[in-house]
Protein backbone atom coordinates (compact mmCIF):
# COMPACT_ATOMS: atom_id res chain seq x y z
CA UNK A 1 0.00 0.00 0.00
CA UNK A 2 0.89 3.51 -0.95
CA UNK A 3 2.96 5.27 2.35
CA UNK A 4 0.51 8.00 3.26
CA UNK A 5 0.94 9.25 6.69
CA UNK A 6 -2.09 11.74 6.31
CA UNK A 7 -4.62 8.90 5.77
CA UNK A 8 -5.20 5.45 7.22
CA UNK A 9 -6.03 2.33 5.45
CA UNK A 10 -9.75 2.51 6.04
CA UNK A 11 -9.69 5.83 4.17
CA UNK A 12 -7.54 4.71 1.47
CA UNK A 13 -10.06 1.50 0.88
CA UNK A 14 -13.39 4.12 1.42
CA UNK A 15 -11.52 6.89 -1.15
CA UNK A 16 -10.96 3.55 -3.60
CA UNK A 17 -14.33 2.25 -3.71
CA UNK A 18 -15.94 5.96 -4.56
CA UNK A 19 -13.31 6.43 -7.09
CA UNK A 20 -13.85 2.97 -8.67
CA UNK A 21 -18.18 3.90 -8.15
CA UNK A 22 -17.24 6.99 -9.81
CA UNK A 23 -15.53 6.10 -12.94
CA UNK A 24 -15.70 2.43 -13.45
CA UNK A 25 -19.55 3.11 -15.43
CA UNK A 26 -17.71 5.67 -17.36
CA UNK A 27 -14.89 2.93 -18.45
CA UNK A 28 -17.65 0.72 -20.33
CA UNK A 29 -16.76 2.12 -23.85
CA UNK A 30 -13.87 1.99 -23.28
CA UNK A 31 -11.46 -0.70 -25.76
CA UNK A 32 -9.06 -1.01 -22.13
CA UNK A 33 -11.07 -1.76 -19.42
CA UNK A 34 -9.43 -3.91 -17.91
CA UNK A 35 -5.94 -1.97 -17.90
CA UNK A 36 -8.27 0.88 -16.32
CA UNK A 37 -9.37 -1.17 -13.59
CA UNK A 38 -5.99 -2.21 -13.30
CA UNK A 39 -4.74 1.65 -13.27
CA UNK A 40 -7.46 3.01 -10.95
CA UNK A 41 -6.82 0.27 -7.98
CA UNK A 42 -2.86 0.53 -8.40
CA UNK A 43 -3.41 4.29 -7.77
CA UNK A 44 -4.45 3.82 -4.39
CA UNK A 45 -2.69 0.63 -3.53
CA UNK A 46 0.92 -0.12 -4.25
CA UNK A 47 0.74 -3.89 -4.78
CA UNK A 48 3.70 -6.15 -5.20
CA UNK A 49 1.84 -7.98 -8.08
CA UNK A 50 -2.02 -7.17 -8.87
CA UNK A 51 -4.26 -9.13 -11.83
CA UNK A 52 -7.47 -8.97 -12.96
CA UNK A 53 -8.72 -12.03 -15.03
CA UNK A 54 -12.01 -12.76 -17.38
CA UNK A 55 -13.54 -15.98 -17.32
CA UNK A 56 -15.63 -18.13 -19.90
CA UNK A 57 -16.89 -21.26 -20.49
CA UNK A 58 -15.40 -23.80 -22.91
CA UNK A 59 -16.61 -27.20 -22.90
CA UNK A 60 -18.76 -27.10 -19.39
CA UNK A 61 -15.25 -25.79 -18.02
CA UNK A 62 -14.50 -22.02 -16.42
CA UNK A 63 -11.46 -20.90 -18.33
CA UNK A 64 -9.44 -17.72 -17.03
CA UNK A 65 -7.78 -14.98 -19.58
CA UNK A 66 -5.57 -12.58 -17.64
CA UNK A 67 -6.73 -9.30 -19.29
CA UNK A 68 -4.24 -7.02 -17.24
CA UNK A 69 -2.21 -7.08 -14.40
CA UNK A 70 0.65 -4.69 -12.84
CA UNK A 71 3.85 -5.35 -10.86
CA UNK A 72 5.99 -8.20 -10.14
CA UNK A 73 4.64 -10.95 -12.37
CA UNK A 74 4.37 -8.26 -15.71
CA UNK A 75 8.11 -9.08 -16.99
CA UNK A 76 6.86 -13.11 -16.72
CA UNK A 77 3.72 -13.47 -17.59
CA UNK A 78 1.69 -11.90 -20.70
CA UNK A 79 -1.68 -10.91 -20.99
CA UNK A 80 -3.92 -13.74 -22.80
CA UNK A 81 -2.16 -16.14 -21.09
CA UNK A 82 -4.98 -18.93 -20.28
CA UNK A 83 -5.08 -21.08 -17.26
CA UNK A 84 -7.14 -23.90 -18.81
CA UNK A 85 -6.63 -26.08 -15.16
CA UNK A 86 -7.04 -25.04 -12.11
CA UNK A 87 -3.79 -24.45 -10.81
CA UNK A 88 -2.38 -22.40 -7.48
CA UNK A 89 -4.54 -20.22 -5.86
CA UNK A 90 -6.41 -18.68 -8.94
CA UNK A 91 -7.56 -22.42 -10.02
CA UNK A 92 -8.59 -22.99 -5.83
CA UNK A 93 -10.95 -19.53 -6.71
CA UNK A 94 -12.46 -20.84 -9.70
CA UNK A 95 -13.48 -24.13 -8.52
CA UNK A 96 -15.02 -22.83 -5.31
CA UNK A 97 -16.08 -19.40 -6.19
CA UNK A 98 -15.45 -17.99 -3.12
CA UNK A 99 -12.71 -15.48 -1.83
CA UNK A 100 -9.31 -17.37 -0.58
CA UNK A 101 -7.08 -15.36 1.52
CA UNK A 102 -3.14 -16.84 1.94
CA UNK A 103 -0.89 -14.88 4.41
CA UNK A 104 1.80 -17.34 4.28
CA UNK A 105 2.09 -18.54 0.83
CA UNK A 106 5.09 -20.58 1.86
CA UNK A 107 2.91 -23.18 3.52
CA UNK A 108 -0.78 -22.57 1.47
CA UNK A 109 -0.75 -26.04 -0.62
CA UNK A 110 -2.64 -24.20 -3.25
CA UNK A 111 0.17 -21.65 -3.88
CA UNK A 112 2.57 -21.66 -6.70
CA UNK A 113 5.17 -19.47 -7.88
CA UNK A 114 5.69 -21.68 -10.71
CA UNK A 115 9.68 -21.23 -10.24
CA UNK A 116 9.44 -17.61 -11.04
CA UNK A 117 11.85 -15.08 -9.21
CA UNK A 118 8.87 -13.74 -7.29
CA UNK A 119 8.71 -12.76 -3.41
CA UNK A 120 5.07 -13.43 -2.60
CA UNK A 121 4.43 -13.81 0.79
CA UNK A 122 0.98 -13.15 0.70
CA UNK A 123 -2.06 -13.05 -1.69
CA UNK A 124 -5.54 -12.32 -1.32
CA UNK A 125 -7.93 -13.47 -4.40
CA UNK A 126 -11.55 -12.75 -5.08
CA UNK A 127 -14.20 -14.00 -7.57
CA UNK A 128 -16.28 -11.65 -9.91
CA UNK A 129 -19.48 -12.57 -9.54
CA UNK A 130 -22.70 -12.00 -10.92
CA UNK A 131 -25.88 -13.74 -10.58
CA UNK A 132 -23.91 -16.62 -9.04
CA UNK A 133 -21.71 -16.60 -12.53
CA UNK A 134 -17.93 -16.19 -12.20
CA UNK A 135 -17.12 -13.21 -14.71
CA UNK A 136 -13.22 -12.90 -13.70
CA UNK A 137 -11.04 -12.64 -11.04
CA UNK A 138 -9.41 -10.17 -9.29
CA UNK A 139 -5.97 -11.08 -7.27
CA UNK A 140 -3.46 -8.91 -5.35
CA UNK A 141 -0.09 -10.12 -3.59
CA UNK A 142 2.35 -8.57 -1.30
CA UNK A 143 5.95 -9.15 -0.44
CA UNK A 144 5.31 -8.84 3.11
CA UNK A 145 3.52 -11.53 5.32
CA UNK A 146 0.04 -11.03 6.79
CA UNK A 147 -0.14 -7.53 4.65
CA UNK A 148 -4.04 -8.66 3.93
CA UNK A 149 -6.90 -9.09 6.52
CA UNK A 150 -10.60 -9.13 6.31
CA UNK A 151 -11.01 -5.66 5.76
CA UNK A 152 -9.15 -6.07 3.12
CA UNK A 153 -11.15 -8.92 1.96
CA UNK A 154 -14.40 -6.79 2.36
CA UNK A 155 -12.77 -4.05 0.68
CA UNK A 156 -11.58 -6.41 -2.55
CA UNK A 157 -15.02 -8.14 -2.75
CA UNK A 158 -16.81 -4.75 -2.78
CA UNK A 159 -14.10 -3.52 -5.52
CA UNK A 160 -14.80 -6.86 -7.80
CA UNK A 161 -18.94 -6.64 -6.89
CA UNK A 162 -18.42 -3.21 -9.08
CA UNK A 163 -16.31 -4.64 -11.29
CA UNK A 164 -18.91 -7.09 -12.08
CA UNK A 165 -21.52 -4.59 -12.17
CA UNK A 166 -18.98 -2.89 -14.85
CA UNK A 167 -18.14 -6.05 -16.95
CA UNK A 168 -22.00 -6.81 -17.27
CA UNK A 169 -23.06 -3.05 -18.12
CA UNK A 170 -20.06 -3.50 -21.00
CA UNK A 171 -21.34 -6.70 -21.91
CA UNK A 172 -25.10 -5.06 -22.62
CA UNK A 173 -23.39 -1.86 -24.01
CA UNK A 174 -21.59 -4.27 -26.47
CA UNK A 175 -24.52 -6.08 -27.47
CA UNK A 176 -27.18 -3.03 -27.87
CA UNK A 177 -23.91 -1.49 -29.76
CA UNK A 178 -23.89 -4.26 -31.96
CA UNK A 179 -27.51 -4.19 -32.61
CA UNK A 180 -27.86 -1.02 -33.00
CA UNK A 181 -25.46 -1.37 -35.63
CA UNK A 182 -26.38 -4.36 -37.15
CA UNK A 183 -30.17 -2.37 -36.73
CA UNK A 184 -28.55 0.52 -38.95
CA UNK A 185 -26.92 -2.02 -41.61
CA UNK A 186 -30.03 -3.61 -42.08
CA UNK A 187 -31.58 -0.15 -42.46
CA UNK A 188 -29.11 0.99 -44.71
CA UNK A 189 -29.01 -2.40 -46.86
CA UNK A 190 -32.98 -2.18 -47.25
CA UNK A 191 -32.52 1.52 -47.84
CA UNK A 192 -30.84 0.69 -50.72
CA UNK A 193 -32.53 -2.13 -51.82
CA UNK A 194 -35.60 0.03 -52.19
CA UNK A 195 -33.36 2.76 -53.91
CA UNK A 196 -31.92 0.37 -56.40
CA UNK A 197 -35.82 -1.15 -56.69
CA UNK A 198 -37.25 2.70 -57.55
CA UNK A 199 -34.13 2.55 -59.65
CA UNK A 200 -35.23 -0.41 -61.85
CA UNK A 201 -38.70 0.43 -62.16
CA UNK A 202 -37.95 3.67 -63.47
CA UNK A 203 -35.62 1.83 -66.09
CA UNK A 204 -38.10 -0.67 -67.00
CA UNK A 205 -40.59 1.97 -67.09
CA UNK A 206 -38.38 3.60 -69.43
CA UNK A 207 -37.52 0.35 -71.39
CA UNK A 208 -41.29 -0.01 -71.60
CA UNK A 209 -41.53 3.56 -73.33
CA UNK A 210 -38.99 2.72 -75.59
CA UNK A 211 -39.67 -0.98 -76.36
CA UNK A 212 -43.53 0.31 -77.21
CA UNK A 213 -41.52 2.63 -80.16
CA UNK A 214 -39.15 0.28 -81.13
CA UNK A 215 -41.60 -2.83 -81.31
CA UNK A 216 -42.86 -3.09 -85.23
CA UNK A 217 -45.62 -5.04 -83.42
CA UNK A 218 -46.57 -6.81 -80.55
CA UNK A 219 -49.93 -8.44 -81.15
CA UNK A 220 -52.32 -9.81 -78.66
CA UNK A 221 -53.01 -13.48 -78.10
CA UNK A 222 -56.57 -13.18 -80.27
CA UNK A 223 -54.64 -13.60 -83.70
CA UNK A 224 -56.06 -10.84 -85.37
CA UNK A 225 -55.16 -9.87 -88.48
CA UNK A 226 -54.19 -13.74 -89.54
CA UNK A 227 -57.02 -13.53 -92.31
CA UNK A 228 -55.46 -15.36 -95.64
CA UNK A 229 -57.91 -14.54 -98.38
CA UNK A 230 -57.63 -17.02 -101.11
CA UNK A 231 -58.71 -20.14 -102.63
CA UNK A 232 -56.31 -20.42 -105.58
CA UNK A 233 -54.16 -23.59 -105.59
CA UNK A 234 -50.86 -21.63 -105.22
CA UNK A 235 -52.08 -20.30 -101.90
CA UNK A 236 -53.65 -23.03 -100.31
CA UNK A 237 -50.88 -25.06 -101.30
CA UNK A 238 -48.92 -22.39 -99.07
CA UNK A 239 -51.79 -22.59 -96.18
CA UNK A 240 -51.13 -26.09 -96.41
CA UNK A 241 -47.63 -26.53 -95.99
CA UNK A 242 -47.90 -23.48 -92.72
CA UNK A 243 -50.49 -25.90 -90.67
CA UNK A 244 -47.87 -29.27 -91.09
CA UNK A 245 -44.88 -27.02 -89.81
CA UNK A 246 -46.80 -24.77 -87.37
CA UNK A 247 -46.40 -26.95 -84.68
CA UNK A 248 -42.59 -27.90 -85.17
CA UNK A 249 -39.44 -25.45 -83.77
CA UNK A 250 -38.16 -25.51 -87.20
CA UNK A 251 -36.87 -21.82 -88.47
CA UNK A 252 -38.75 -20.86 -91.48
CA UNK A 253 -37.19 -18.59 -94.48
CA UNK A 254 -40.59 -16.95 -96.18
CA UNK A 255 -39.52 -15.33 -99.34
CA UNK A 256 -41.64 -13.57 -102.04
CA UNK A 257 -42.00 -9.85 -103.43
CA UNK A 258 -43.50 -6.87 -101.26
CA UNK A 259 -47.24 -7.22 -100.31
CA UNK A 260 -47.97 -10.77 -101.15
CA UNK A 261 -48.69 -11.44 -97.29
CA UNK A 262 -45.53 -12.49 -95.56
CA UNK A 263 -46.64 -11.43 -92.66
CA UNK A 264 -49.63 -13.01 -92.63
CA UNK A 265 -47.71 -16.29 -93.18
CA UNK A 266 -45.53 -15.98 -90.32
CA UNK A 267 -48.44 -14.87 -87.61
CA UNK A 268 -50.18 -17.96 -88.61
CA UNK A 269 -47.21 -20.11 -87.91
CA UNK A 270 -47.01 -18.35 -84.68
CA UNK A 271 -50.62 -18.82 -84.20
CA UNK A 272 -50.98 -22.15 -85.04
CA UNK A 273 -48.35 -23.31 -82.83
CA UNK A 274 -47.46 -24.47 -79.11
CA UNK A 275 -46.44 -20.91 -78.49
CA UNK A 276 -49.11 -19.32 -79.35
CA UNK A 277 -49.58 -18.09 -75.92
CA UNK A 278 -46.56 -16.27 -75.59
CA UNK A 279 -45.44 -13.56 -77.10
CA UNK A 280 -44.93 -13.02 -81.27
CA UNK A 281 -42.45 -10.04 -82.00
CA UNK A 282 -42.03 -8.26 -85.10
CA UNK A 283 -38.70 -6.41 -85.99
CA UNK A 284 -38.44 -4.92 -89.93
CA UNK A 285 -34.71 -5.23 -90.76
CA UNK A 286 -34.19 -2.88 -93.44
CA UNK A 287 -35.99 0.14 -91.33
CA UNK A 288 -33.19 0.34 -88.26
CA UNK A 289 -29.39 1.12 -88.96
CA UNK A 290 -26.63 -1.33 -87.79
CA UNK A 291 -26.04 -0.19 -84.69
CA UNK A 292 -29.51 0.55 -83.61
CA UNK A 293 -30.48 -2.83 -85.23
CA UNK A 294 -27.99 -4.58 -82.87
CA UNK A 295 -29.46 -2.65 -80.02
CA UNK A 296 -33.43 -3.33 -80.78
CA UNK A 297 -32.15 -7.41 -81.59
CA UNK A 298 -30.02 -8.04 -78.38
CA UNK A 299 -30.33 -4.93 -76.02
CA UNK A 300 -28.13 -3.12 -74.21
CA UNK A 301 -26.79 -2.12 -70.20
CA UNK A 302 -27.31 1.38 -68.94
CA UNK A 303 -23.76 3.43 -69.90
CA UNK A 304 -22.79 0.95 -72.66
CA UNK A 305 -22.81 3.95 -75.10
CA UNK A 306 -23.31 7.81 -75.61
CA UNK A 307 -27.35 7.50 -74.76
CA UNK A 308 -27.83 4.48 -73.06
CA UNK A 309 -29.03 6.24 -69.64
CA UNK A 310 -30.76 2.94 -68.65
CA UNK A 311 -30.90 -0.89 -69.30
CA UNK A 312 -32.93 -2.12 -72.32
CA UNK A 313 -34.27 -5.31 -73.20
CA UNK A 314 -33.81 -6.73 -76.56
CA UNK A 315 -36.48 -7.86 -78.80
CA UNK A 316 -34.68 -11.65 -78.46
CA UNK A 317 -35.15 -11.37 -74.92
CA UNK A 318 -38.93 -10.34 -75.28
CA UNK A 319 -39.76 -12.93 -77.52
CA UNK A 320 -38.49 -15.28 -75.09
CA UNK A 321 -41.22 -18.19 -75.37
CA UNK A 322 -42.67 -17.04 -78.47
CA UNK A 323 -41.86 -16.51 -82.40
CA UNK A 324 -39.88 -13.58 -83.45
CA UNK A 325 -40.50 -12.35 -87.31
CA UNK A 326 -37.89 -10.82 -88.51
CA UNK A 327 -39.22 -8.78 -91.71
CA UNK A 328 -36.43 -7.53 -94.71
CA UNK A 329 -33.97 -10.29 -93.10
CA UNK A 330 -31.93 -9.40 -96.50
CA UNK A 331 -31.33 -5.93 -95.81
CA UNK A 332 -29.09 -7.11 -92.25
CA UNK A 333 -25.66 -6.02 -92.76
CA UNK A 334 -22.48 -8.80 -92.78
CA UNK A 335 -21.87 -7.62 -89.26
CA UNK A 336 -25.13 -8.28 -86.89
CA UNK A 337 -25.31 -11.43 -89.46
CA UNK A 338 -22.66 -13.03 -87.50
CA UNK A 339 -23.89 -12.36 -84.42
CA UNK A 340 -27.82 -13.73 -85.38
CA UNK A 341 -25.84 -16.63 -86.50
CA UNK A 342 -24.61 -17.49 -83.08
CA UNK A 343 -27.64 -16.37 -81.81
CA UNK A 344 -29.46 -19.00 -83.22
CA UNK A 345 -26.43 -21.65 -82.80
CA UNK A 346 -27.00 -21.26 -79.05
CA UNK A 347 -29.72 -19.83 -78.19
CA UNK A 348 -28.47 -17.65 -75.90
CA UNK A 349 -26.76 -13.60 -76.67
CA UNK A 350 -25.14 -10.87 -75.09
CA UNK A 351 -26.47 -7.37 -74.36
CA UNK A 352 -24.44 -4.59 -75.61
CA UNK A 353 -21.23 -3.70 -72.69
CA UNK A 354 -23.07 -6.93 -71.13
CA UNK A 355 -20.93 -9.20 -69.22
CA UNK A 356 -23.70 -12.22 -69.09
CA UNK A 357 -24.90 -14.21 -71.90
CA UNK A 358 -28.81 -14.58 -71.38
CA UNK A 359 -30.35 -17.99 -72.45
CA UNK A 360 -33.62 -17.87 -74.03
CA UNK A 361 -36.06 -19.71 -76.29
CA UNK A 362 -37.18 -18.45 -79.29
CA UNK A 363 -38.45 -19.65 -83.05
CA UNK A 364 -37.25 -17.35 -85.55
CA UNK A 365 -39.29 -16.83 -88.92
CA UNK A 366 -37.60 -14.49 -91.39
CA UNK A 367 -38.57 -13.12 -94.34
CA UNK A 368 -37.48 -11.01 -97.75
CA UNK A 369 -37.99 -10.60 -100.90
CA UNK A 370 -34.40 -10.74 -101.98
CA UNK A 371 -33.29 -14.35 -103.78
CA UNK A 372 -31.18 -14.96 -101.05
CA UNK A 373 -29.29 -17.68 -103.08
CA UNK A 374 -28.02 -14.88 -105.31
CA UNK A 375 -27.38 -12.31 -102.11
CA UNK A 376 -25.15 -15.68 -101.18
CA UNK A 377 -23.29 -15.92 -104.24
CA UNK A 378 -22.78 -12.17 -104.38
CA UNK A 379 -20.92 -12.66 -100.41
CA UNK A 380 -23.73 -9.83 -99.25
CA UNK A 381 -25.41 -13.04 -97.02
CA UNK A 382 -23.64 -15.19 -94.90
CA UNK A 383 -23.87 -18.72 -96.11
CA UNK A 384 -23.92 -20.36 -92.90
CA UNK A 385 -26.97 -17.90 -91.66
CA UNK A 386 -28.94 -19.16 -95.15
CA UNK A 387 -28.96 -22.39 -94.11
CA UNK A 388 -29.66 -21.97 -90.43
CA UNK A 389 -32.53 -19.55 -91.71
CA UNK A 390 -33.82 -21.42 -94.40
CA UNK A 391 -34.83 -25.17 -92.54
CA UNK A 392 -37.80 -24.75 -94.69
CA UNK A 393 -39.12 -22.33 -97.09
CA UNK A 394 -42.44 -21.10 -98.05
CA UNK A 395 -42.52 -19.42 -101.25
CA UNK A 396 -45.09 -16.87 -101.21
CA UNK A 397 -46.97 -16.71 -104.87
CA UNK A 398 -47.52 -13.11 -106.28
CA UNK A 399 -50.93 -11.67 -107.12
CA UNK A 400 -50.33 -12.03 -110.86
CA UNK A 401 -49.93 -15.99 -110.83
CA UNK A 402 -52.90 -16.16 -108.28
CA UNK A 403 -55.63 -13.74 -110.86
CA UNK A 404 -58.34 -16.20 -109.56
CA UNK A 405 -58.44 -14.63 -105.94
CA UNK A 406 -58.89 -11.04 -106.94
CA UNK A 407 -62.38 -11.00 -107.30
CA UNK A 408 -62.60 -12.59 -103.57
CA UNK A 409 -59.65 -10.07 -102.33
CA UNK A 410 -61.66 -7.00 -103.72
CA UNK A 411 -65.00 -7.97 -101.88
CA UNK A 412 -63.35 -8.51 -98.48
CA UNK A 413 -61.25 -5.01 -98.84
CA UNK A 414 -64.75 -3.41 -99.72
CA UNK A 415 -66.51 -4.99 -96.79
CA UNK A 416 -63.99 -4.88 -94.17
CA UNK A 417 -63.89 -1.55 -92.34
CA UNK A 418 -60.31 -1.68 -91.59
CA UNK A 419 -59.80 -1.03 -95.21
CA UNK A 420 -60.89 2.57 -95.67
CA UNK A 421 -63.94 2.40 -93.89
CA UNK A 422 -67.22 1.27 -94.02
CA UNK A 423 -68.40 0.14 -97.35
CA UNK A 424 -72.15 0.15 -97.10
CA UNK A 425 -72.54 2.99 -99.67
CA UNK A 426 -71.09 1.21 -102.55
CA UNK A 427 -74.11 -0.83 -104.10
CA UNK A 428 -72.23 -1.47 -107.46
CA UNK A 429 -69.20 -2.45 -109.29
CA UNK A 430 -68.65 -2.10 -112.90
CA UNK A 431 -67.91 -5.30 -114.48
CA UNK A 432 -65.16 -3.54 -116.23
CA UNK A 433 -63.41 -3.05 -113.20
CA UNK A 434 -62.90 -6.00 -112.48
CA UNK A 435 -61.48 -6.91 -116.05
CA UNK A 436 -59.50 -4.57 -115.66
CA UNK A 437 -58.11 -5.81 -112.43
CA UNK A 438 -57.68 -9.32 -114.21
CA UNK A 439 -55.61 -7.64 -116.58
CA UNK A 440 -53.21 -5.48 -114.70
CA UNK A 441 -50.12 -7.28 -113.16
CA UNK A 442 -50.52 -6.26 -109.62
CA UNK A 443 -46.76 -5.70 -109.10
CA UNK A 444 -46.86 -4.34 -105.17
CA UNK A 445 -48.92 -7.24 -105.74
CA UNK A 446 -52.00 -7.40 -102.52
CA UNK A 447 -51.26 -4.20 -100.63
CA UNK A 448 -51.19 -2.45 -103.68
CA UNK A 449 -54.68 -3.77 -104.42
CA UNK A 450 -55.46 -3.26 -101.08
CA UNK A 451 -54.37 0.44 -101.31
CA UNK A 452 -56.61 0.50 -104.59
CA UNK A 453 -59.41 -0.43 -103.08
CA UNK A 454 -59.38 2.11 -100.07
CA UNK A 455 -58.83 4.66 -102.72
CA UNK A 456 -62.04 3.86 -104.66
CA UNK A 457 -63.79 3.57 -101.30
CA UNK A 458 -63.40 6.90 -100.42
CA UNK A 459 -63.80 8.64 -103.58
CA UNK A 460 -66.40 6.70 -105.70
CA UNK A 461 -69.70 8.52 -106.32
CA UNK A 462 -73.49 7.65 -106.61
CA UNK A 463 -72.76 4.13 -105.05
CA UNK A 464 -70.72 2.89 -107.87
CA UNK A 465 -67.14 2.00 -108.67
CA UNK A 466 -66.68 3.20 -112.53
CA UNK A 467 -63.97 1.54 -114.59
CA UNK A 468 -63.18 6.00 -114.51
CA UNK A 469 -62.68 5.86 -111.22
CA UNK A 470 -59.83 3.63 -111.17
CA UNK A 471 -55.83 4.75 -111.45
CA UNK A 472 -55.08 5.28 -115.36
CA UNK A 473 -52.06 2.88 -114.73
CA UNK A 474 -54.48 0.11 -113.88
CA UNK A 475 -57.00 0.94 -116.47
CA UNK A 476 -54.29 1.16 -118.95
CA UNK A 477 -51.05 -1.26 -117.90
CA UNK A 478 -47.99 -1.11 -119.07
CA UNK A 479 -46.19 -3.42 -120.92
CA UNK A 480 -44.31 -6.18 -118.23
CA UNK A 481 -40.81 -6.57 -119.21
CA UNK A 482 -40.71 -9.78 -117.22
CA UNK A 483 -43.62 -11.50 -119.09
CA UNK A 484 -41.23 -11.88 -122.51
CA UNK A 485 -42.19 -13.69 -125.35
CA UNK A 486 -43.40 -17.02 -123.23
CA UNK A 487 -46.06 -15.01 -122.23
CA UNK A 488 -47.15 -13.76 -125.83
CA UNK A 489 -46.89 -17.27 -127.70
CA UNK A 490 -49.67 -18.21 -125.25
CA UNK A 491 -51.49 -15.31 -125.78
CA UNK A 492 -54.60 -15.23 -128.15
CA UNK A 493 -54.52 -13.14 -131.08
CA UNK A 494 -56.65 -10.22 -130.20
CA UNK A 495 -55.16 -10.20 -126.86
CA UNK A 496 -52.02 -9.27 -128.13
CA UNK A 497 -53.43 -6.67 -130.24
CA UNK A 498 -55.58 -5.43 -127.50
CA UNK A 499 -52.11 -4.87 -125.50
CA UNK A 500 -50.42 -3.44 -127.98
CA UNK A 501 -53.24 -0.96 -128.50
CA UNK A 502 -53.30 -0.24 -124.42
CA UNK A 503 -50.04 0.21 -124.24
CA UNK A 504 -49.16 2.72 -127.20
CA UNK A 505 -52.08 4.59 -125.80
CA UNK A 506 -50.68 4.60 -122.39
CA UNK A 507 -47.42 5.76 -123.92
CA UNK A 508 -49.06 9.02 -125.53
CA UNK A 509 -50.74 9.55 -122.12
CA UNK A 510 -54.26 8.84 -123.81
CA UNK A 511 -54.07 10.95 -126.50
CA UNK A 512 -56.31 9.12 -129.09
CA UNK A 513 -54.89 11.05 -132.25
CA UNK A 514 -51.67 10.41 -131.76
CA UNK A 515 -52.47 6.83 -130.72
CA UNK A 516 -54.13 6.09 -133.74
CA UNK A 517 -51.65 7.95 -135.67
CA UNK A 518 -48.64 5.45 -134.47
CA UNK A 519 -50.87 2.67 -134.71
CA UNK A 520 -51.66 3.39 -138.31
CA UNK A 521 -55.80 3.46 -138.13
CA UNK A 522 -58.02 5.76 -138.64
CA UNK A 523 -59.26 7.55 -135.12
CA UNK A 524 -62.77 5.60 -135.74
CA UNK A 525 -61.66 2.28 -135.40
CA UNK A 526 -59.43 3.02 -132.39
CA UNK A 527 -62.54 4.51 -130.96
CA UNK A 528 -64.69 1.08 -131.76
CA UNK A 529 -61.95 -0.88 -130.57
CA UNK A 530 -61.30 1.20 -127.37
CA UNK A 531 -65.44 0.29 -126.73
CA UNK A 532 -65.08 -3.39 -127.48
CA UNK A 533 -62.00 -3.67 -125.05
CA UNK A 534 -64.09 -1.69 -122.37
CA UNK A 535 -62.21 1.48 -122.14
CA UNK A 536 -64.68 3.56 -122.83
CA UNK A 537 -68.20 3.03 -122.75
CA UNK A 538 -69.32 4.51 -126.37
CA UNK A 539 -67.92 3.42 -130.29
CA UNK A 540 -66.93 6.67 -132.48
CA UNK A 541 -69.59 8.70 -133.54
CA UNK A 542 -71.46 8.01 -136.91
CA UNK A 543 -70.68 10.92 -139.66
CA UNK A 544 -73.75 12.33 -140.75
CA UNK A 545 -74.90 12.58 -143.83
Amino acid sequence: MKNNPDLSKLEIQLRLLNELSTNLQGLIQSDRFFHDVVELIQNQFDYYALQIWSVKKEDDRDVATLRSQSGAYSRHFEVGTRLEHHEGIIGAVLNSHKSYLANDVSQDPHYTNLSLPVSSRSQLTVPITKDQVVLGILSVESEIANAFDEDDVITLEAVAGQVAVAIENRRLYKEVKLFNKTLQDTVEEKTRELRVAHERILDQQKLLQRENKALKTLVNQDGKGMDIIGQSPSIMAVIQMVDKIAPTVATVLIQGESGTGKELIARRLHYKSDRSQKPYVTVNCGALQESLLESELFGHEKGAFTGAISQKMGLCETADGGTLFMDEIGEMSLGIQAKLLRFLQEGEFYRIGGKRPIKVNVRVVSATNRDLEIEVKGGRFREDLFYRLNTITLRMPPLRKRKEDIPVLVDYFLKNSRFGGSAHHIRRIDPRVMDAFQNYSWPGNIRELQNTIERLKILAENNEIKLEDIPFNIRVPKARTEAGLETLIDMPLDEVEKGHILRTLAYHQGNKTKTAHSLGITIKTLYNKLHRYGVIESPAPQAQI
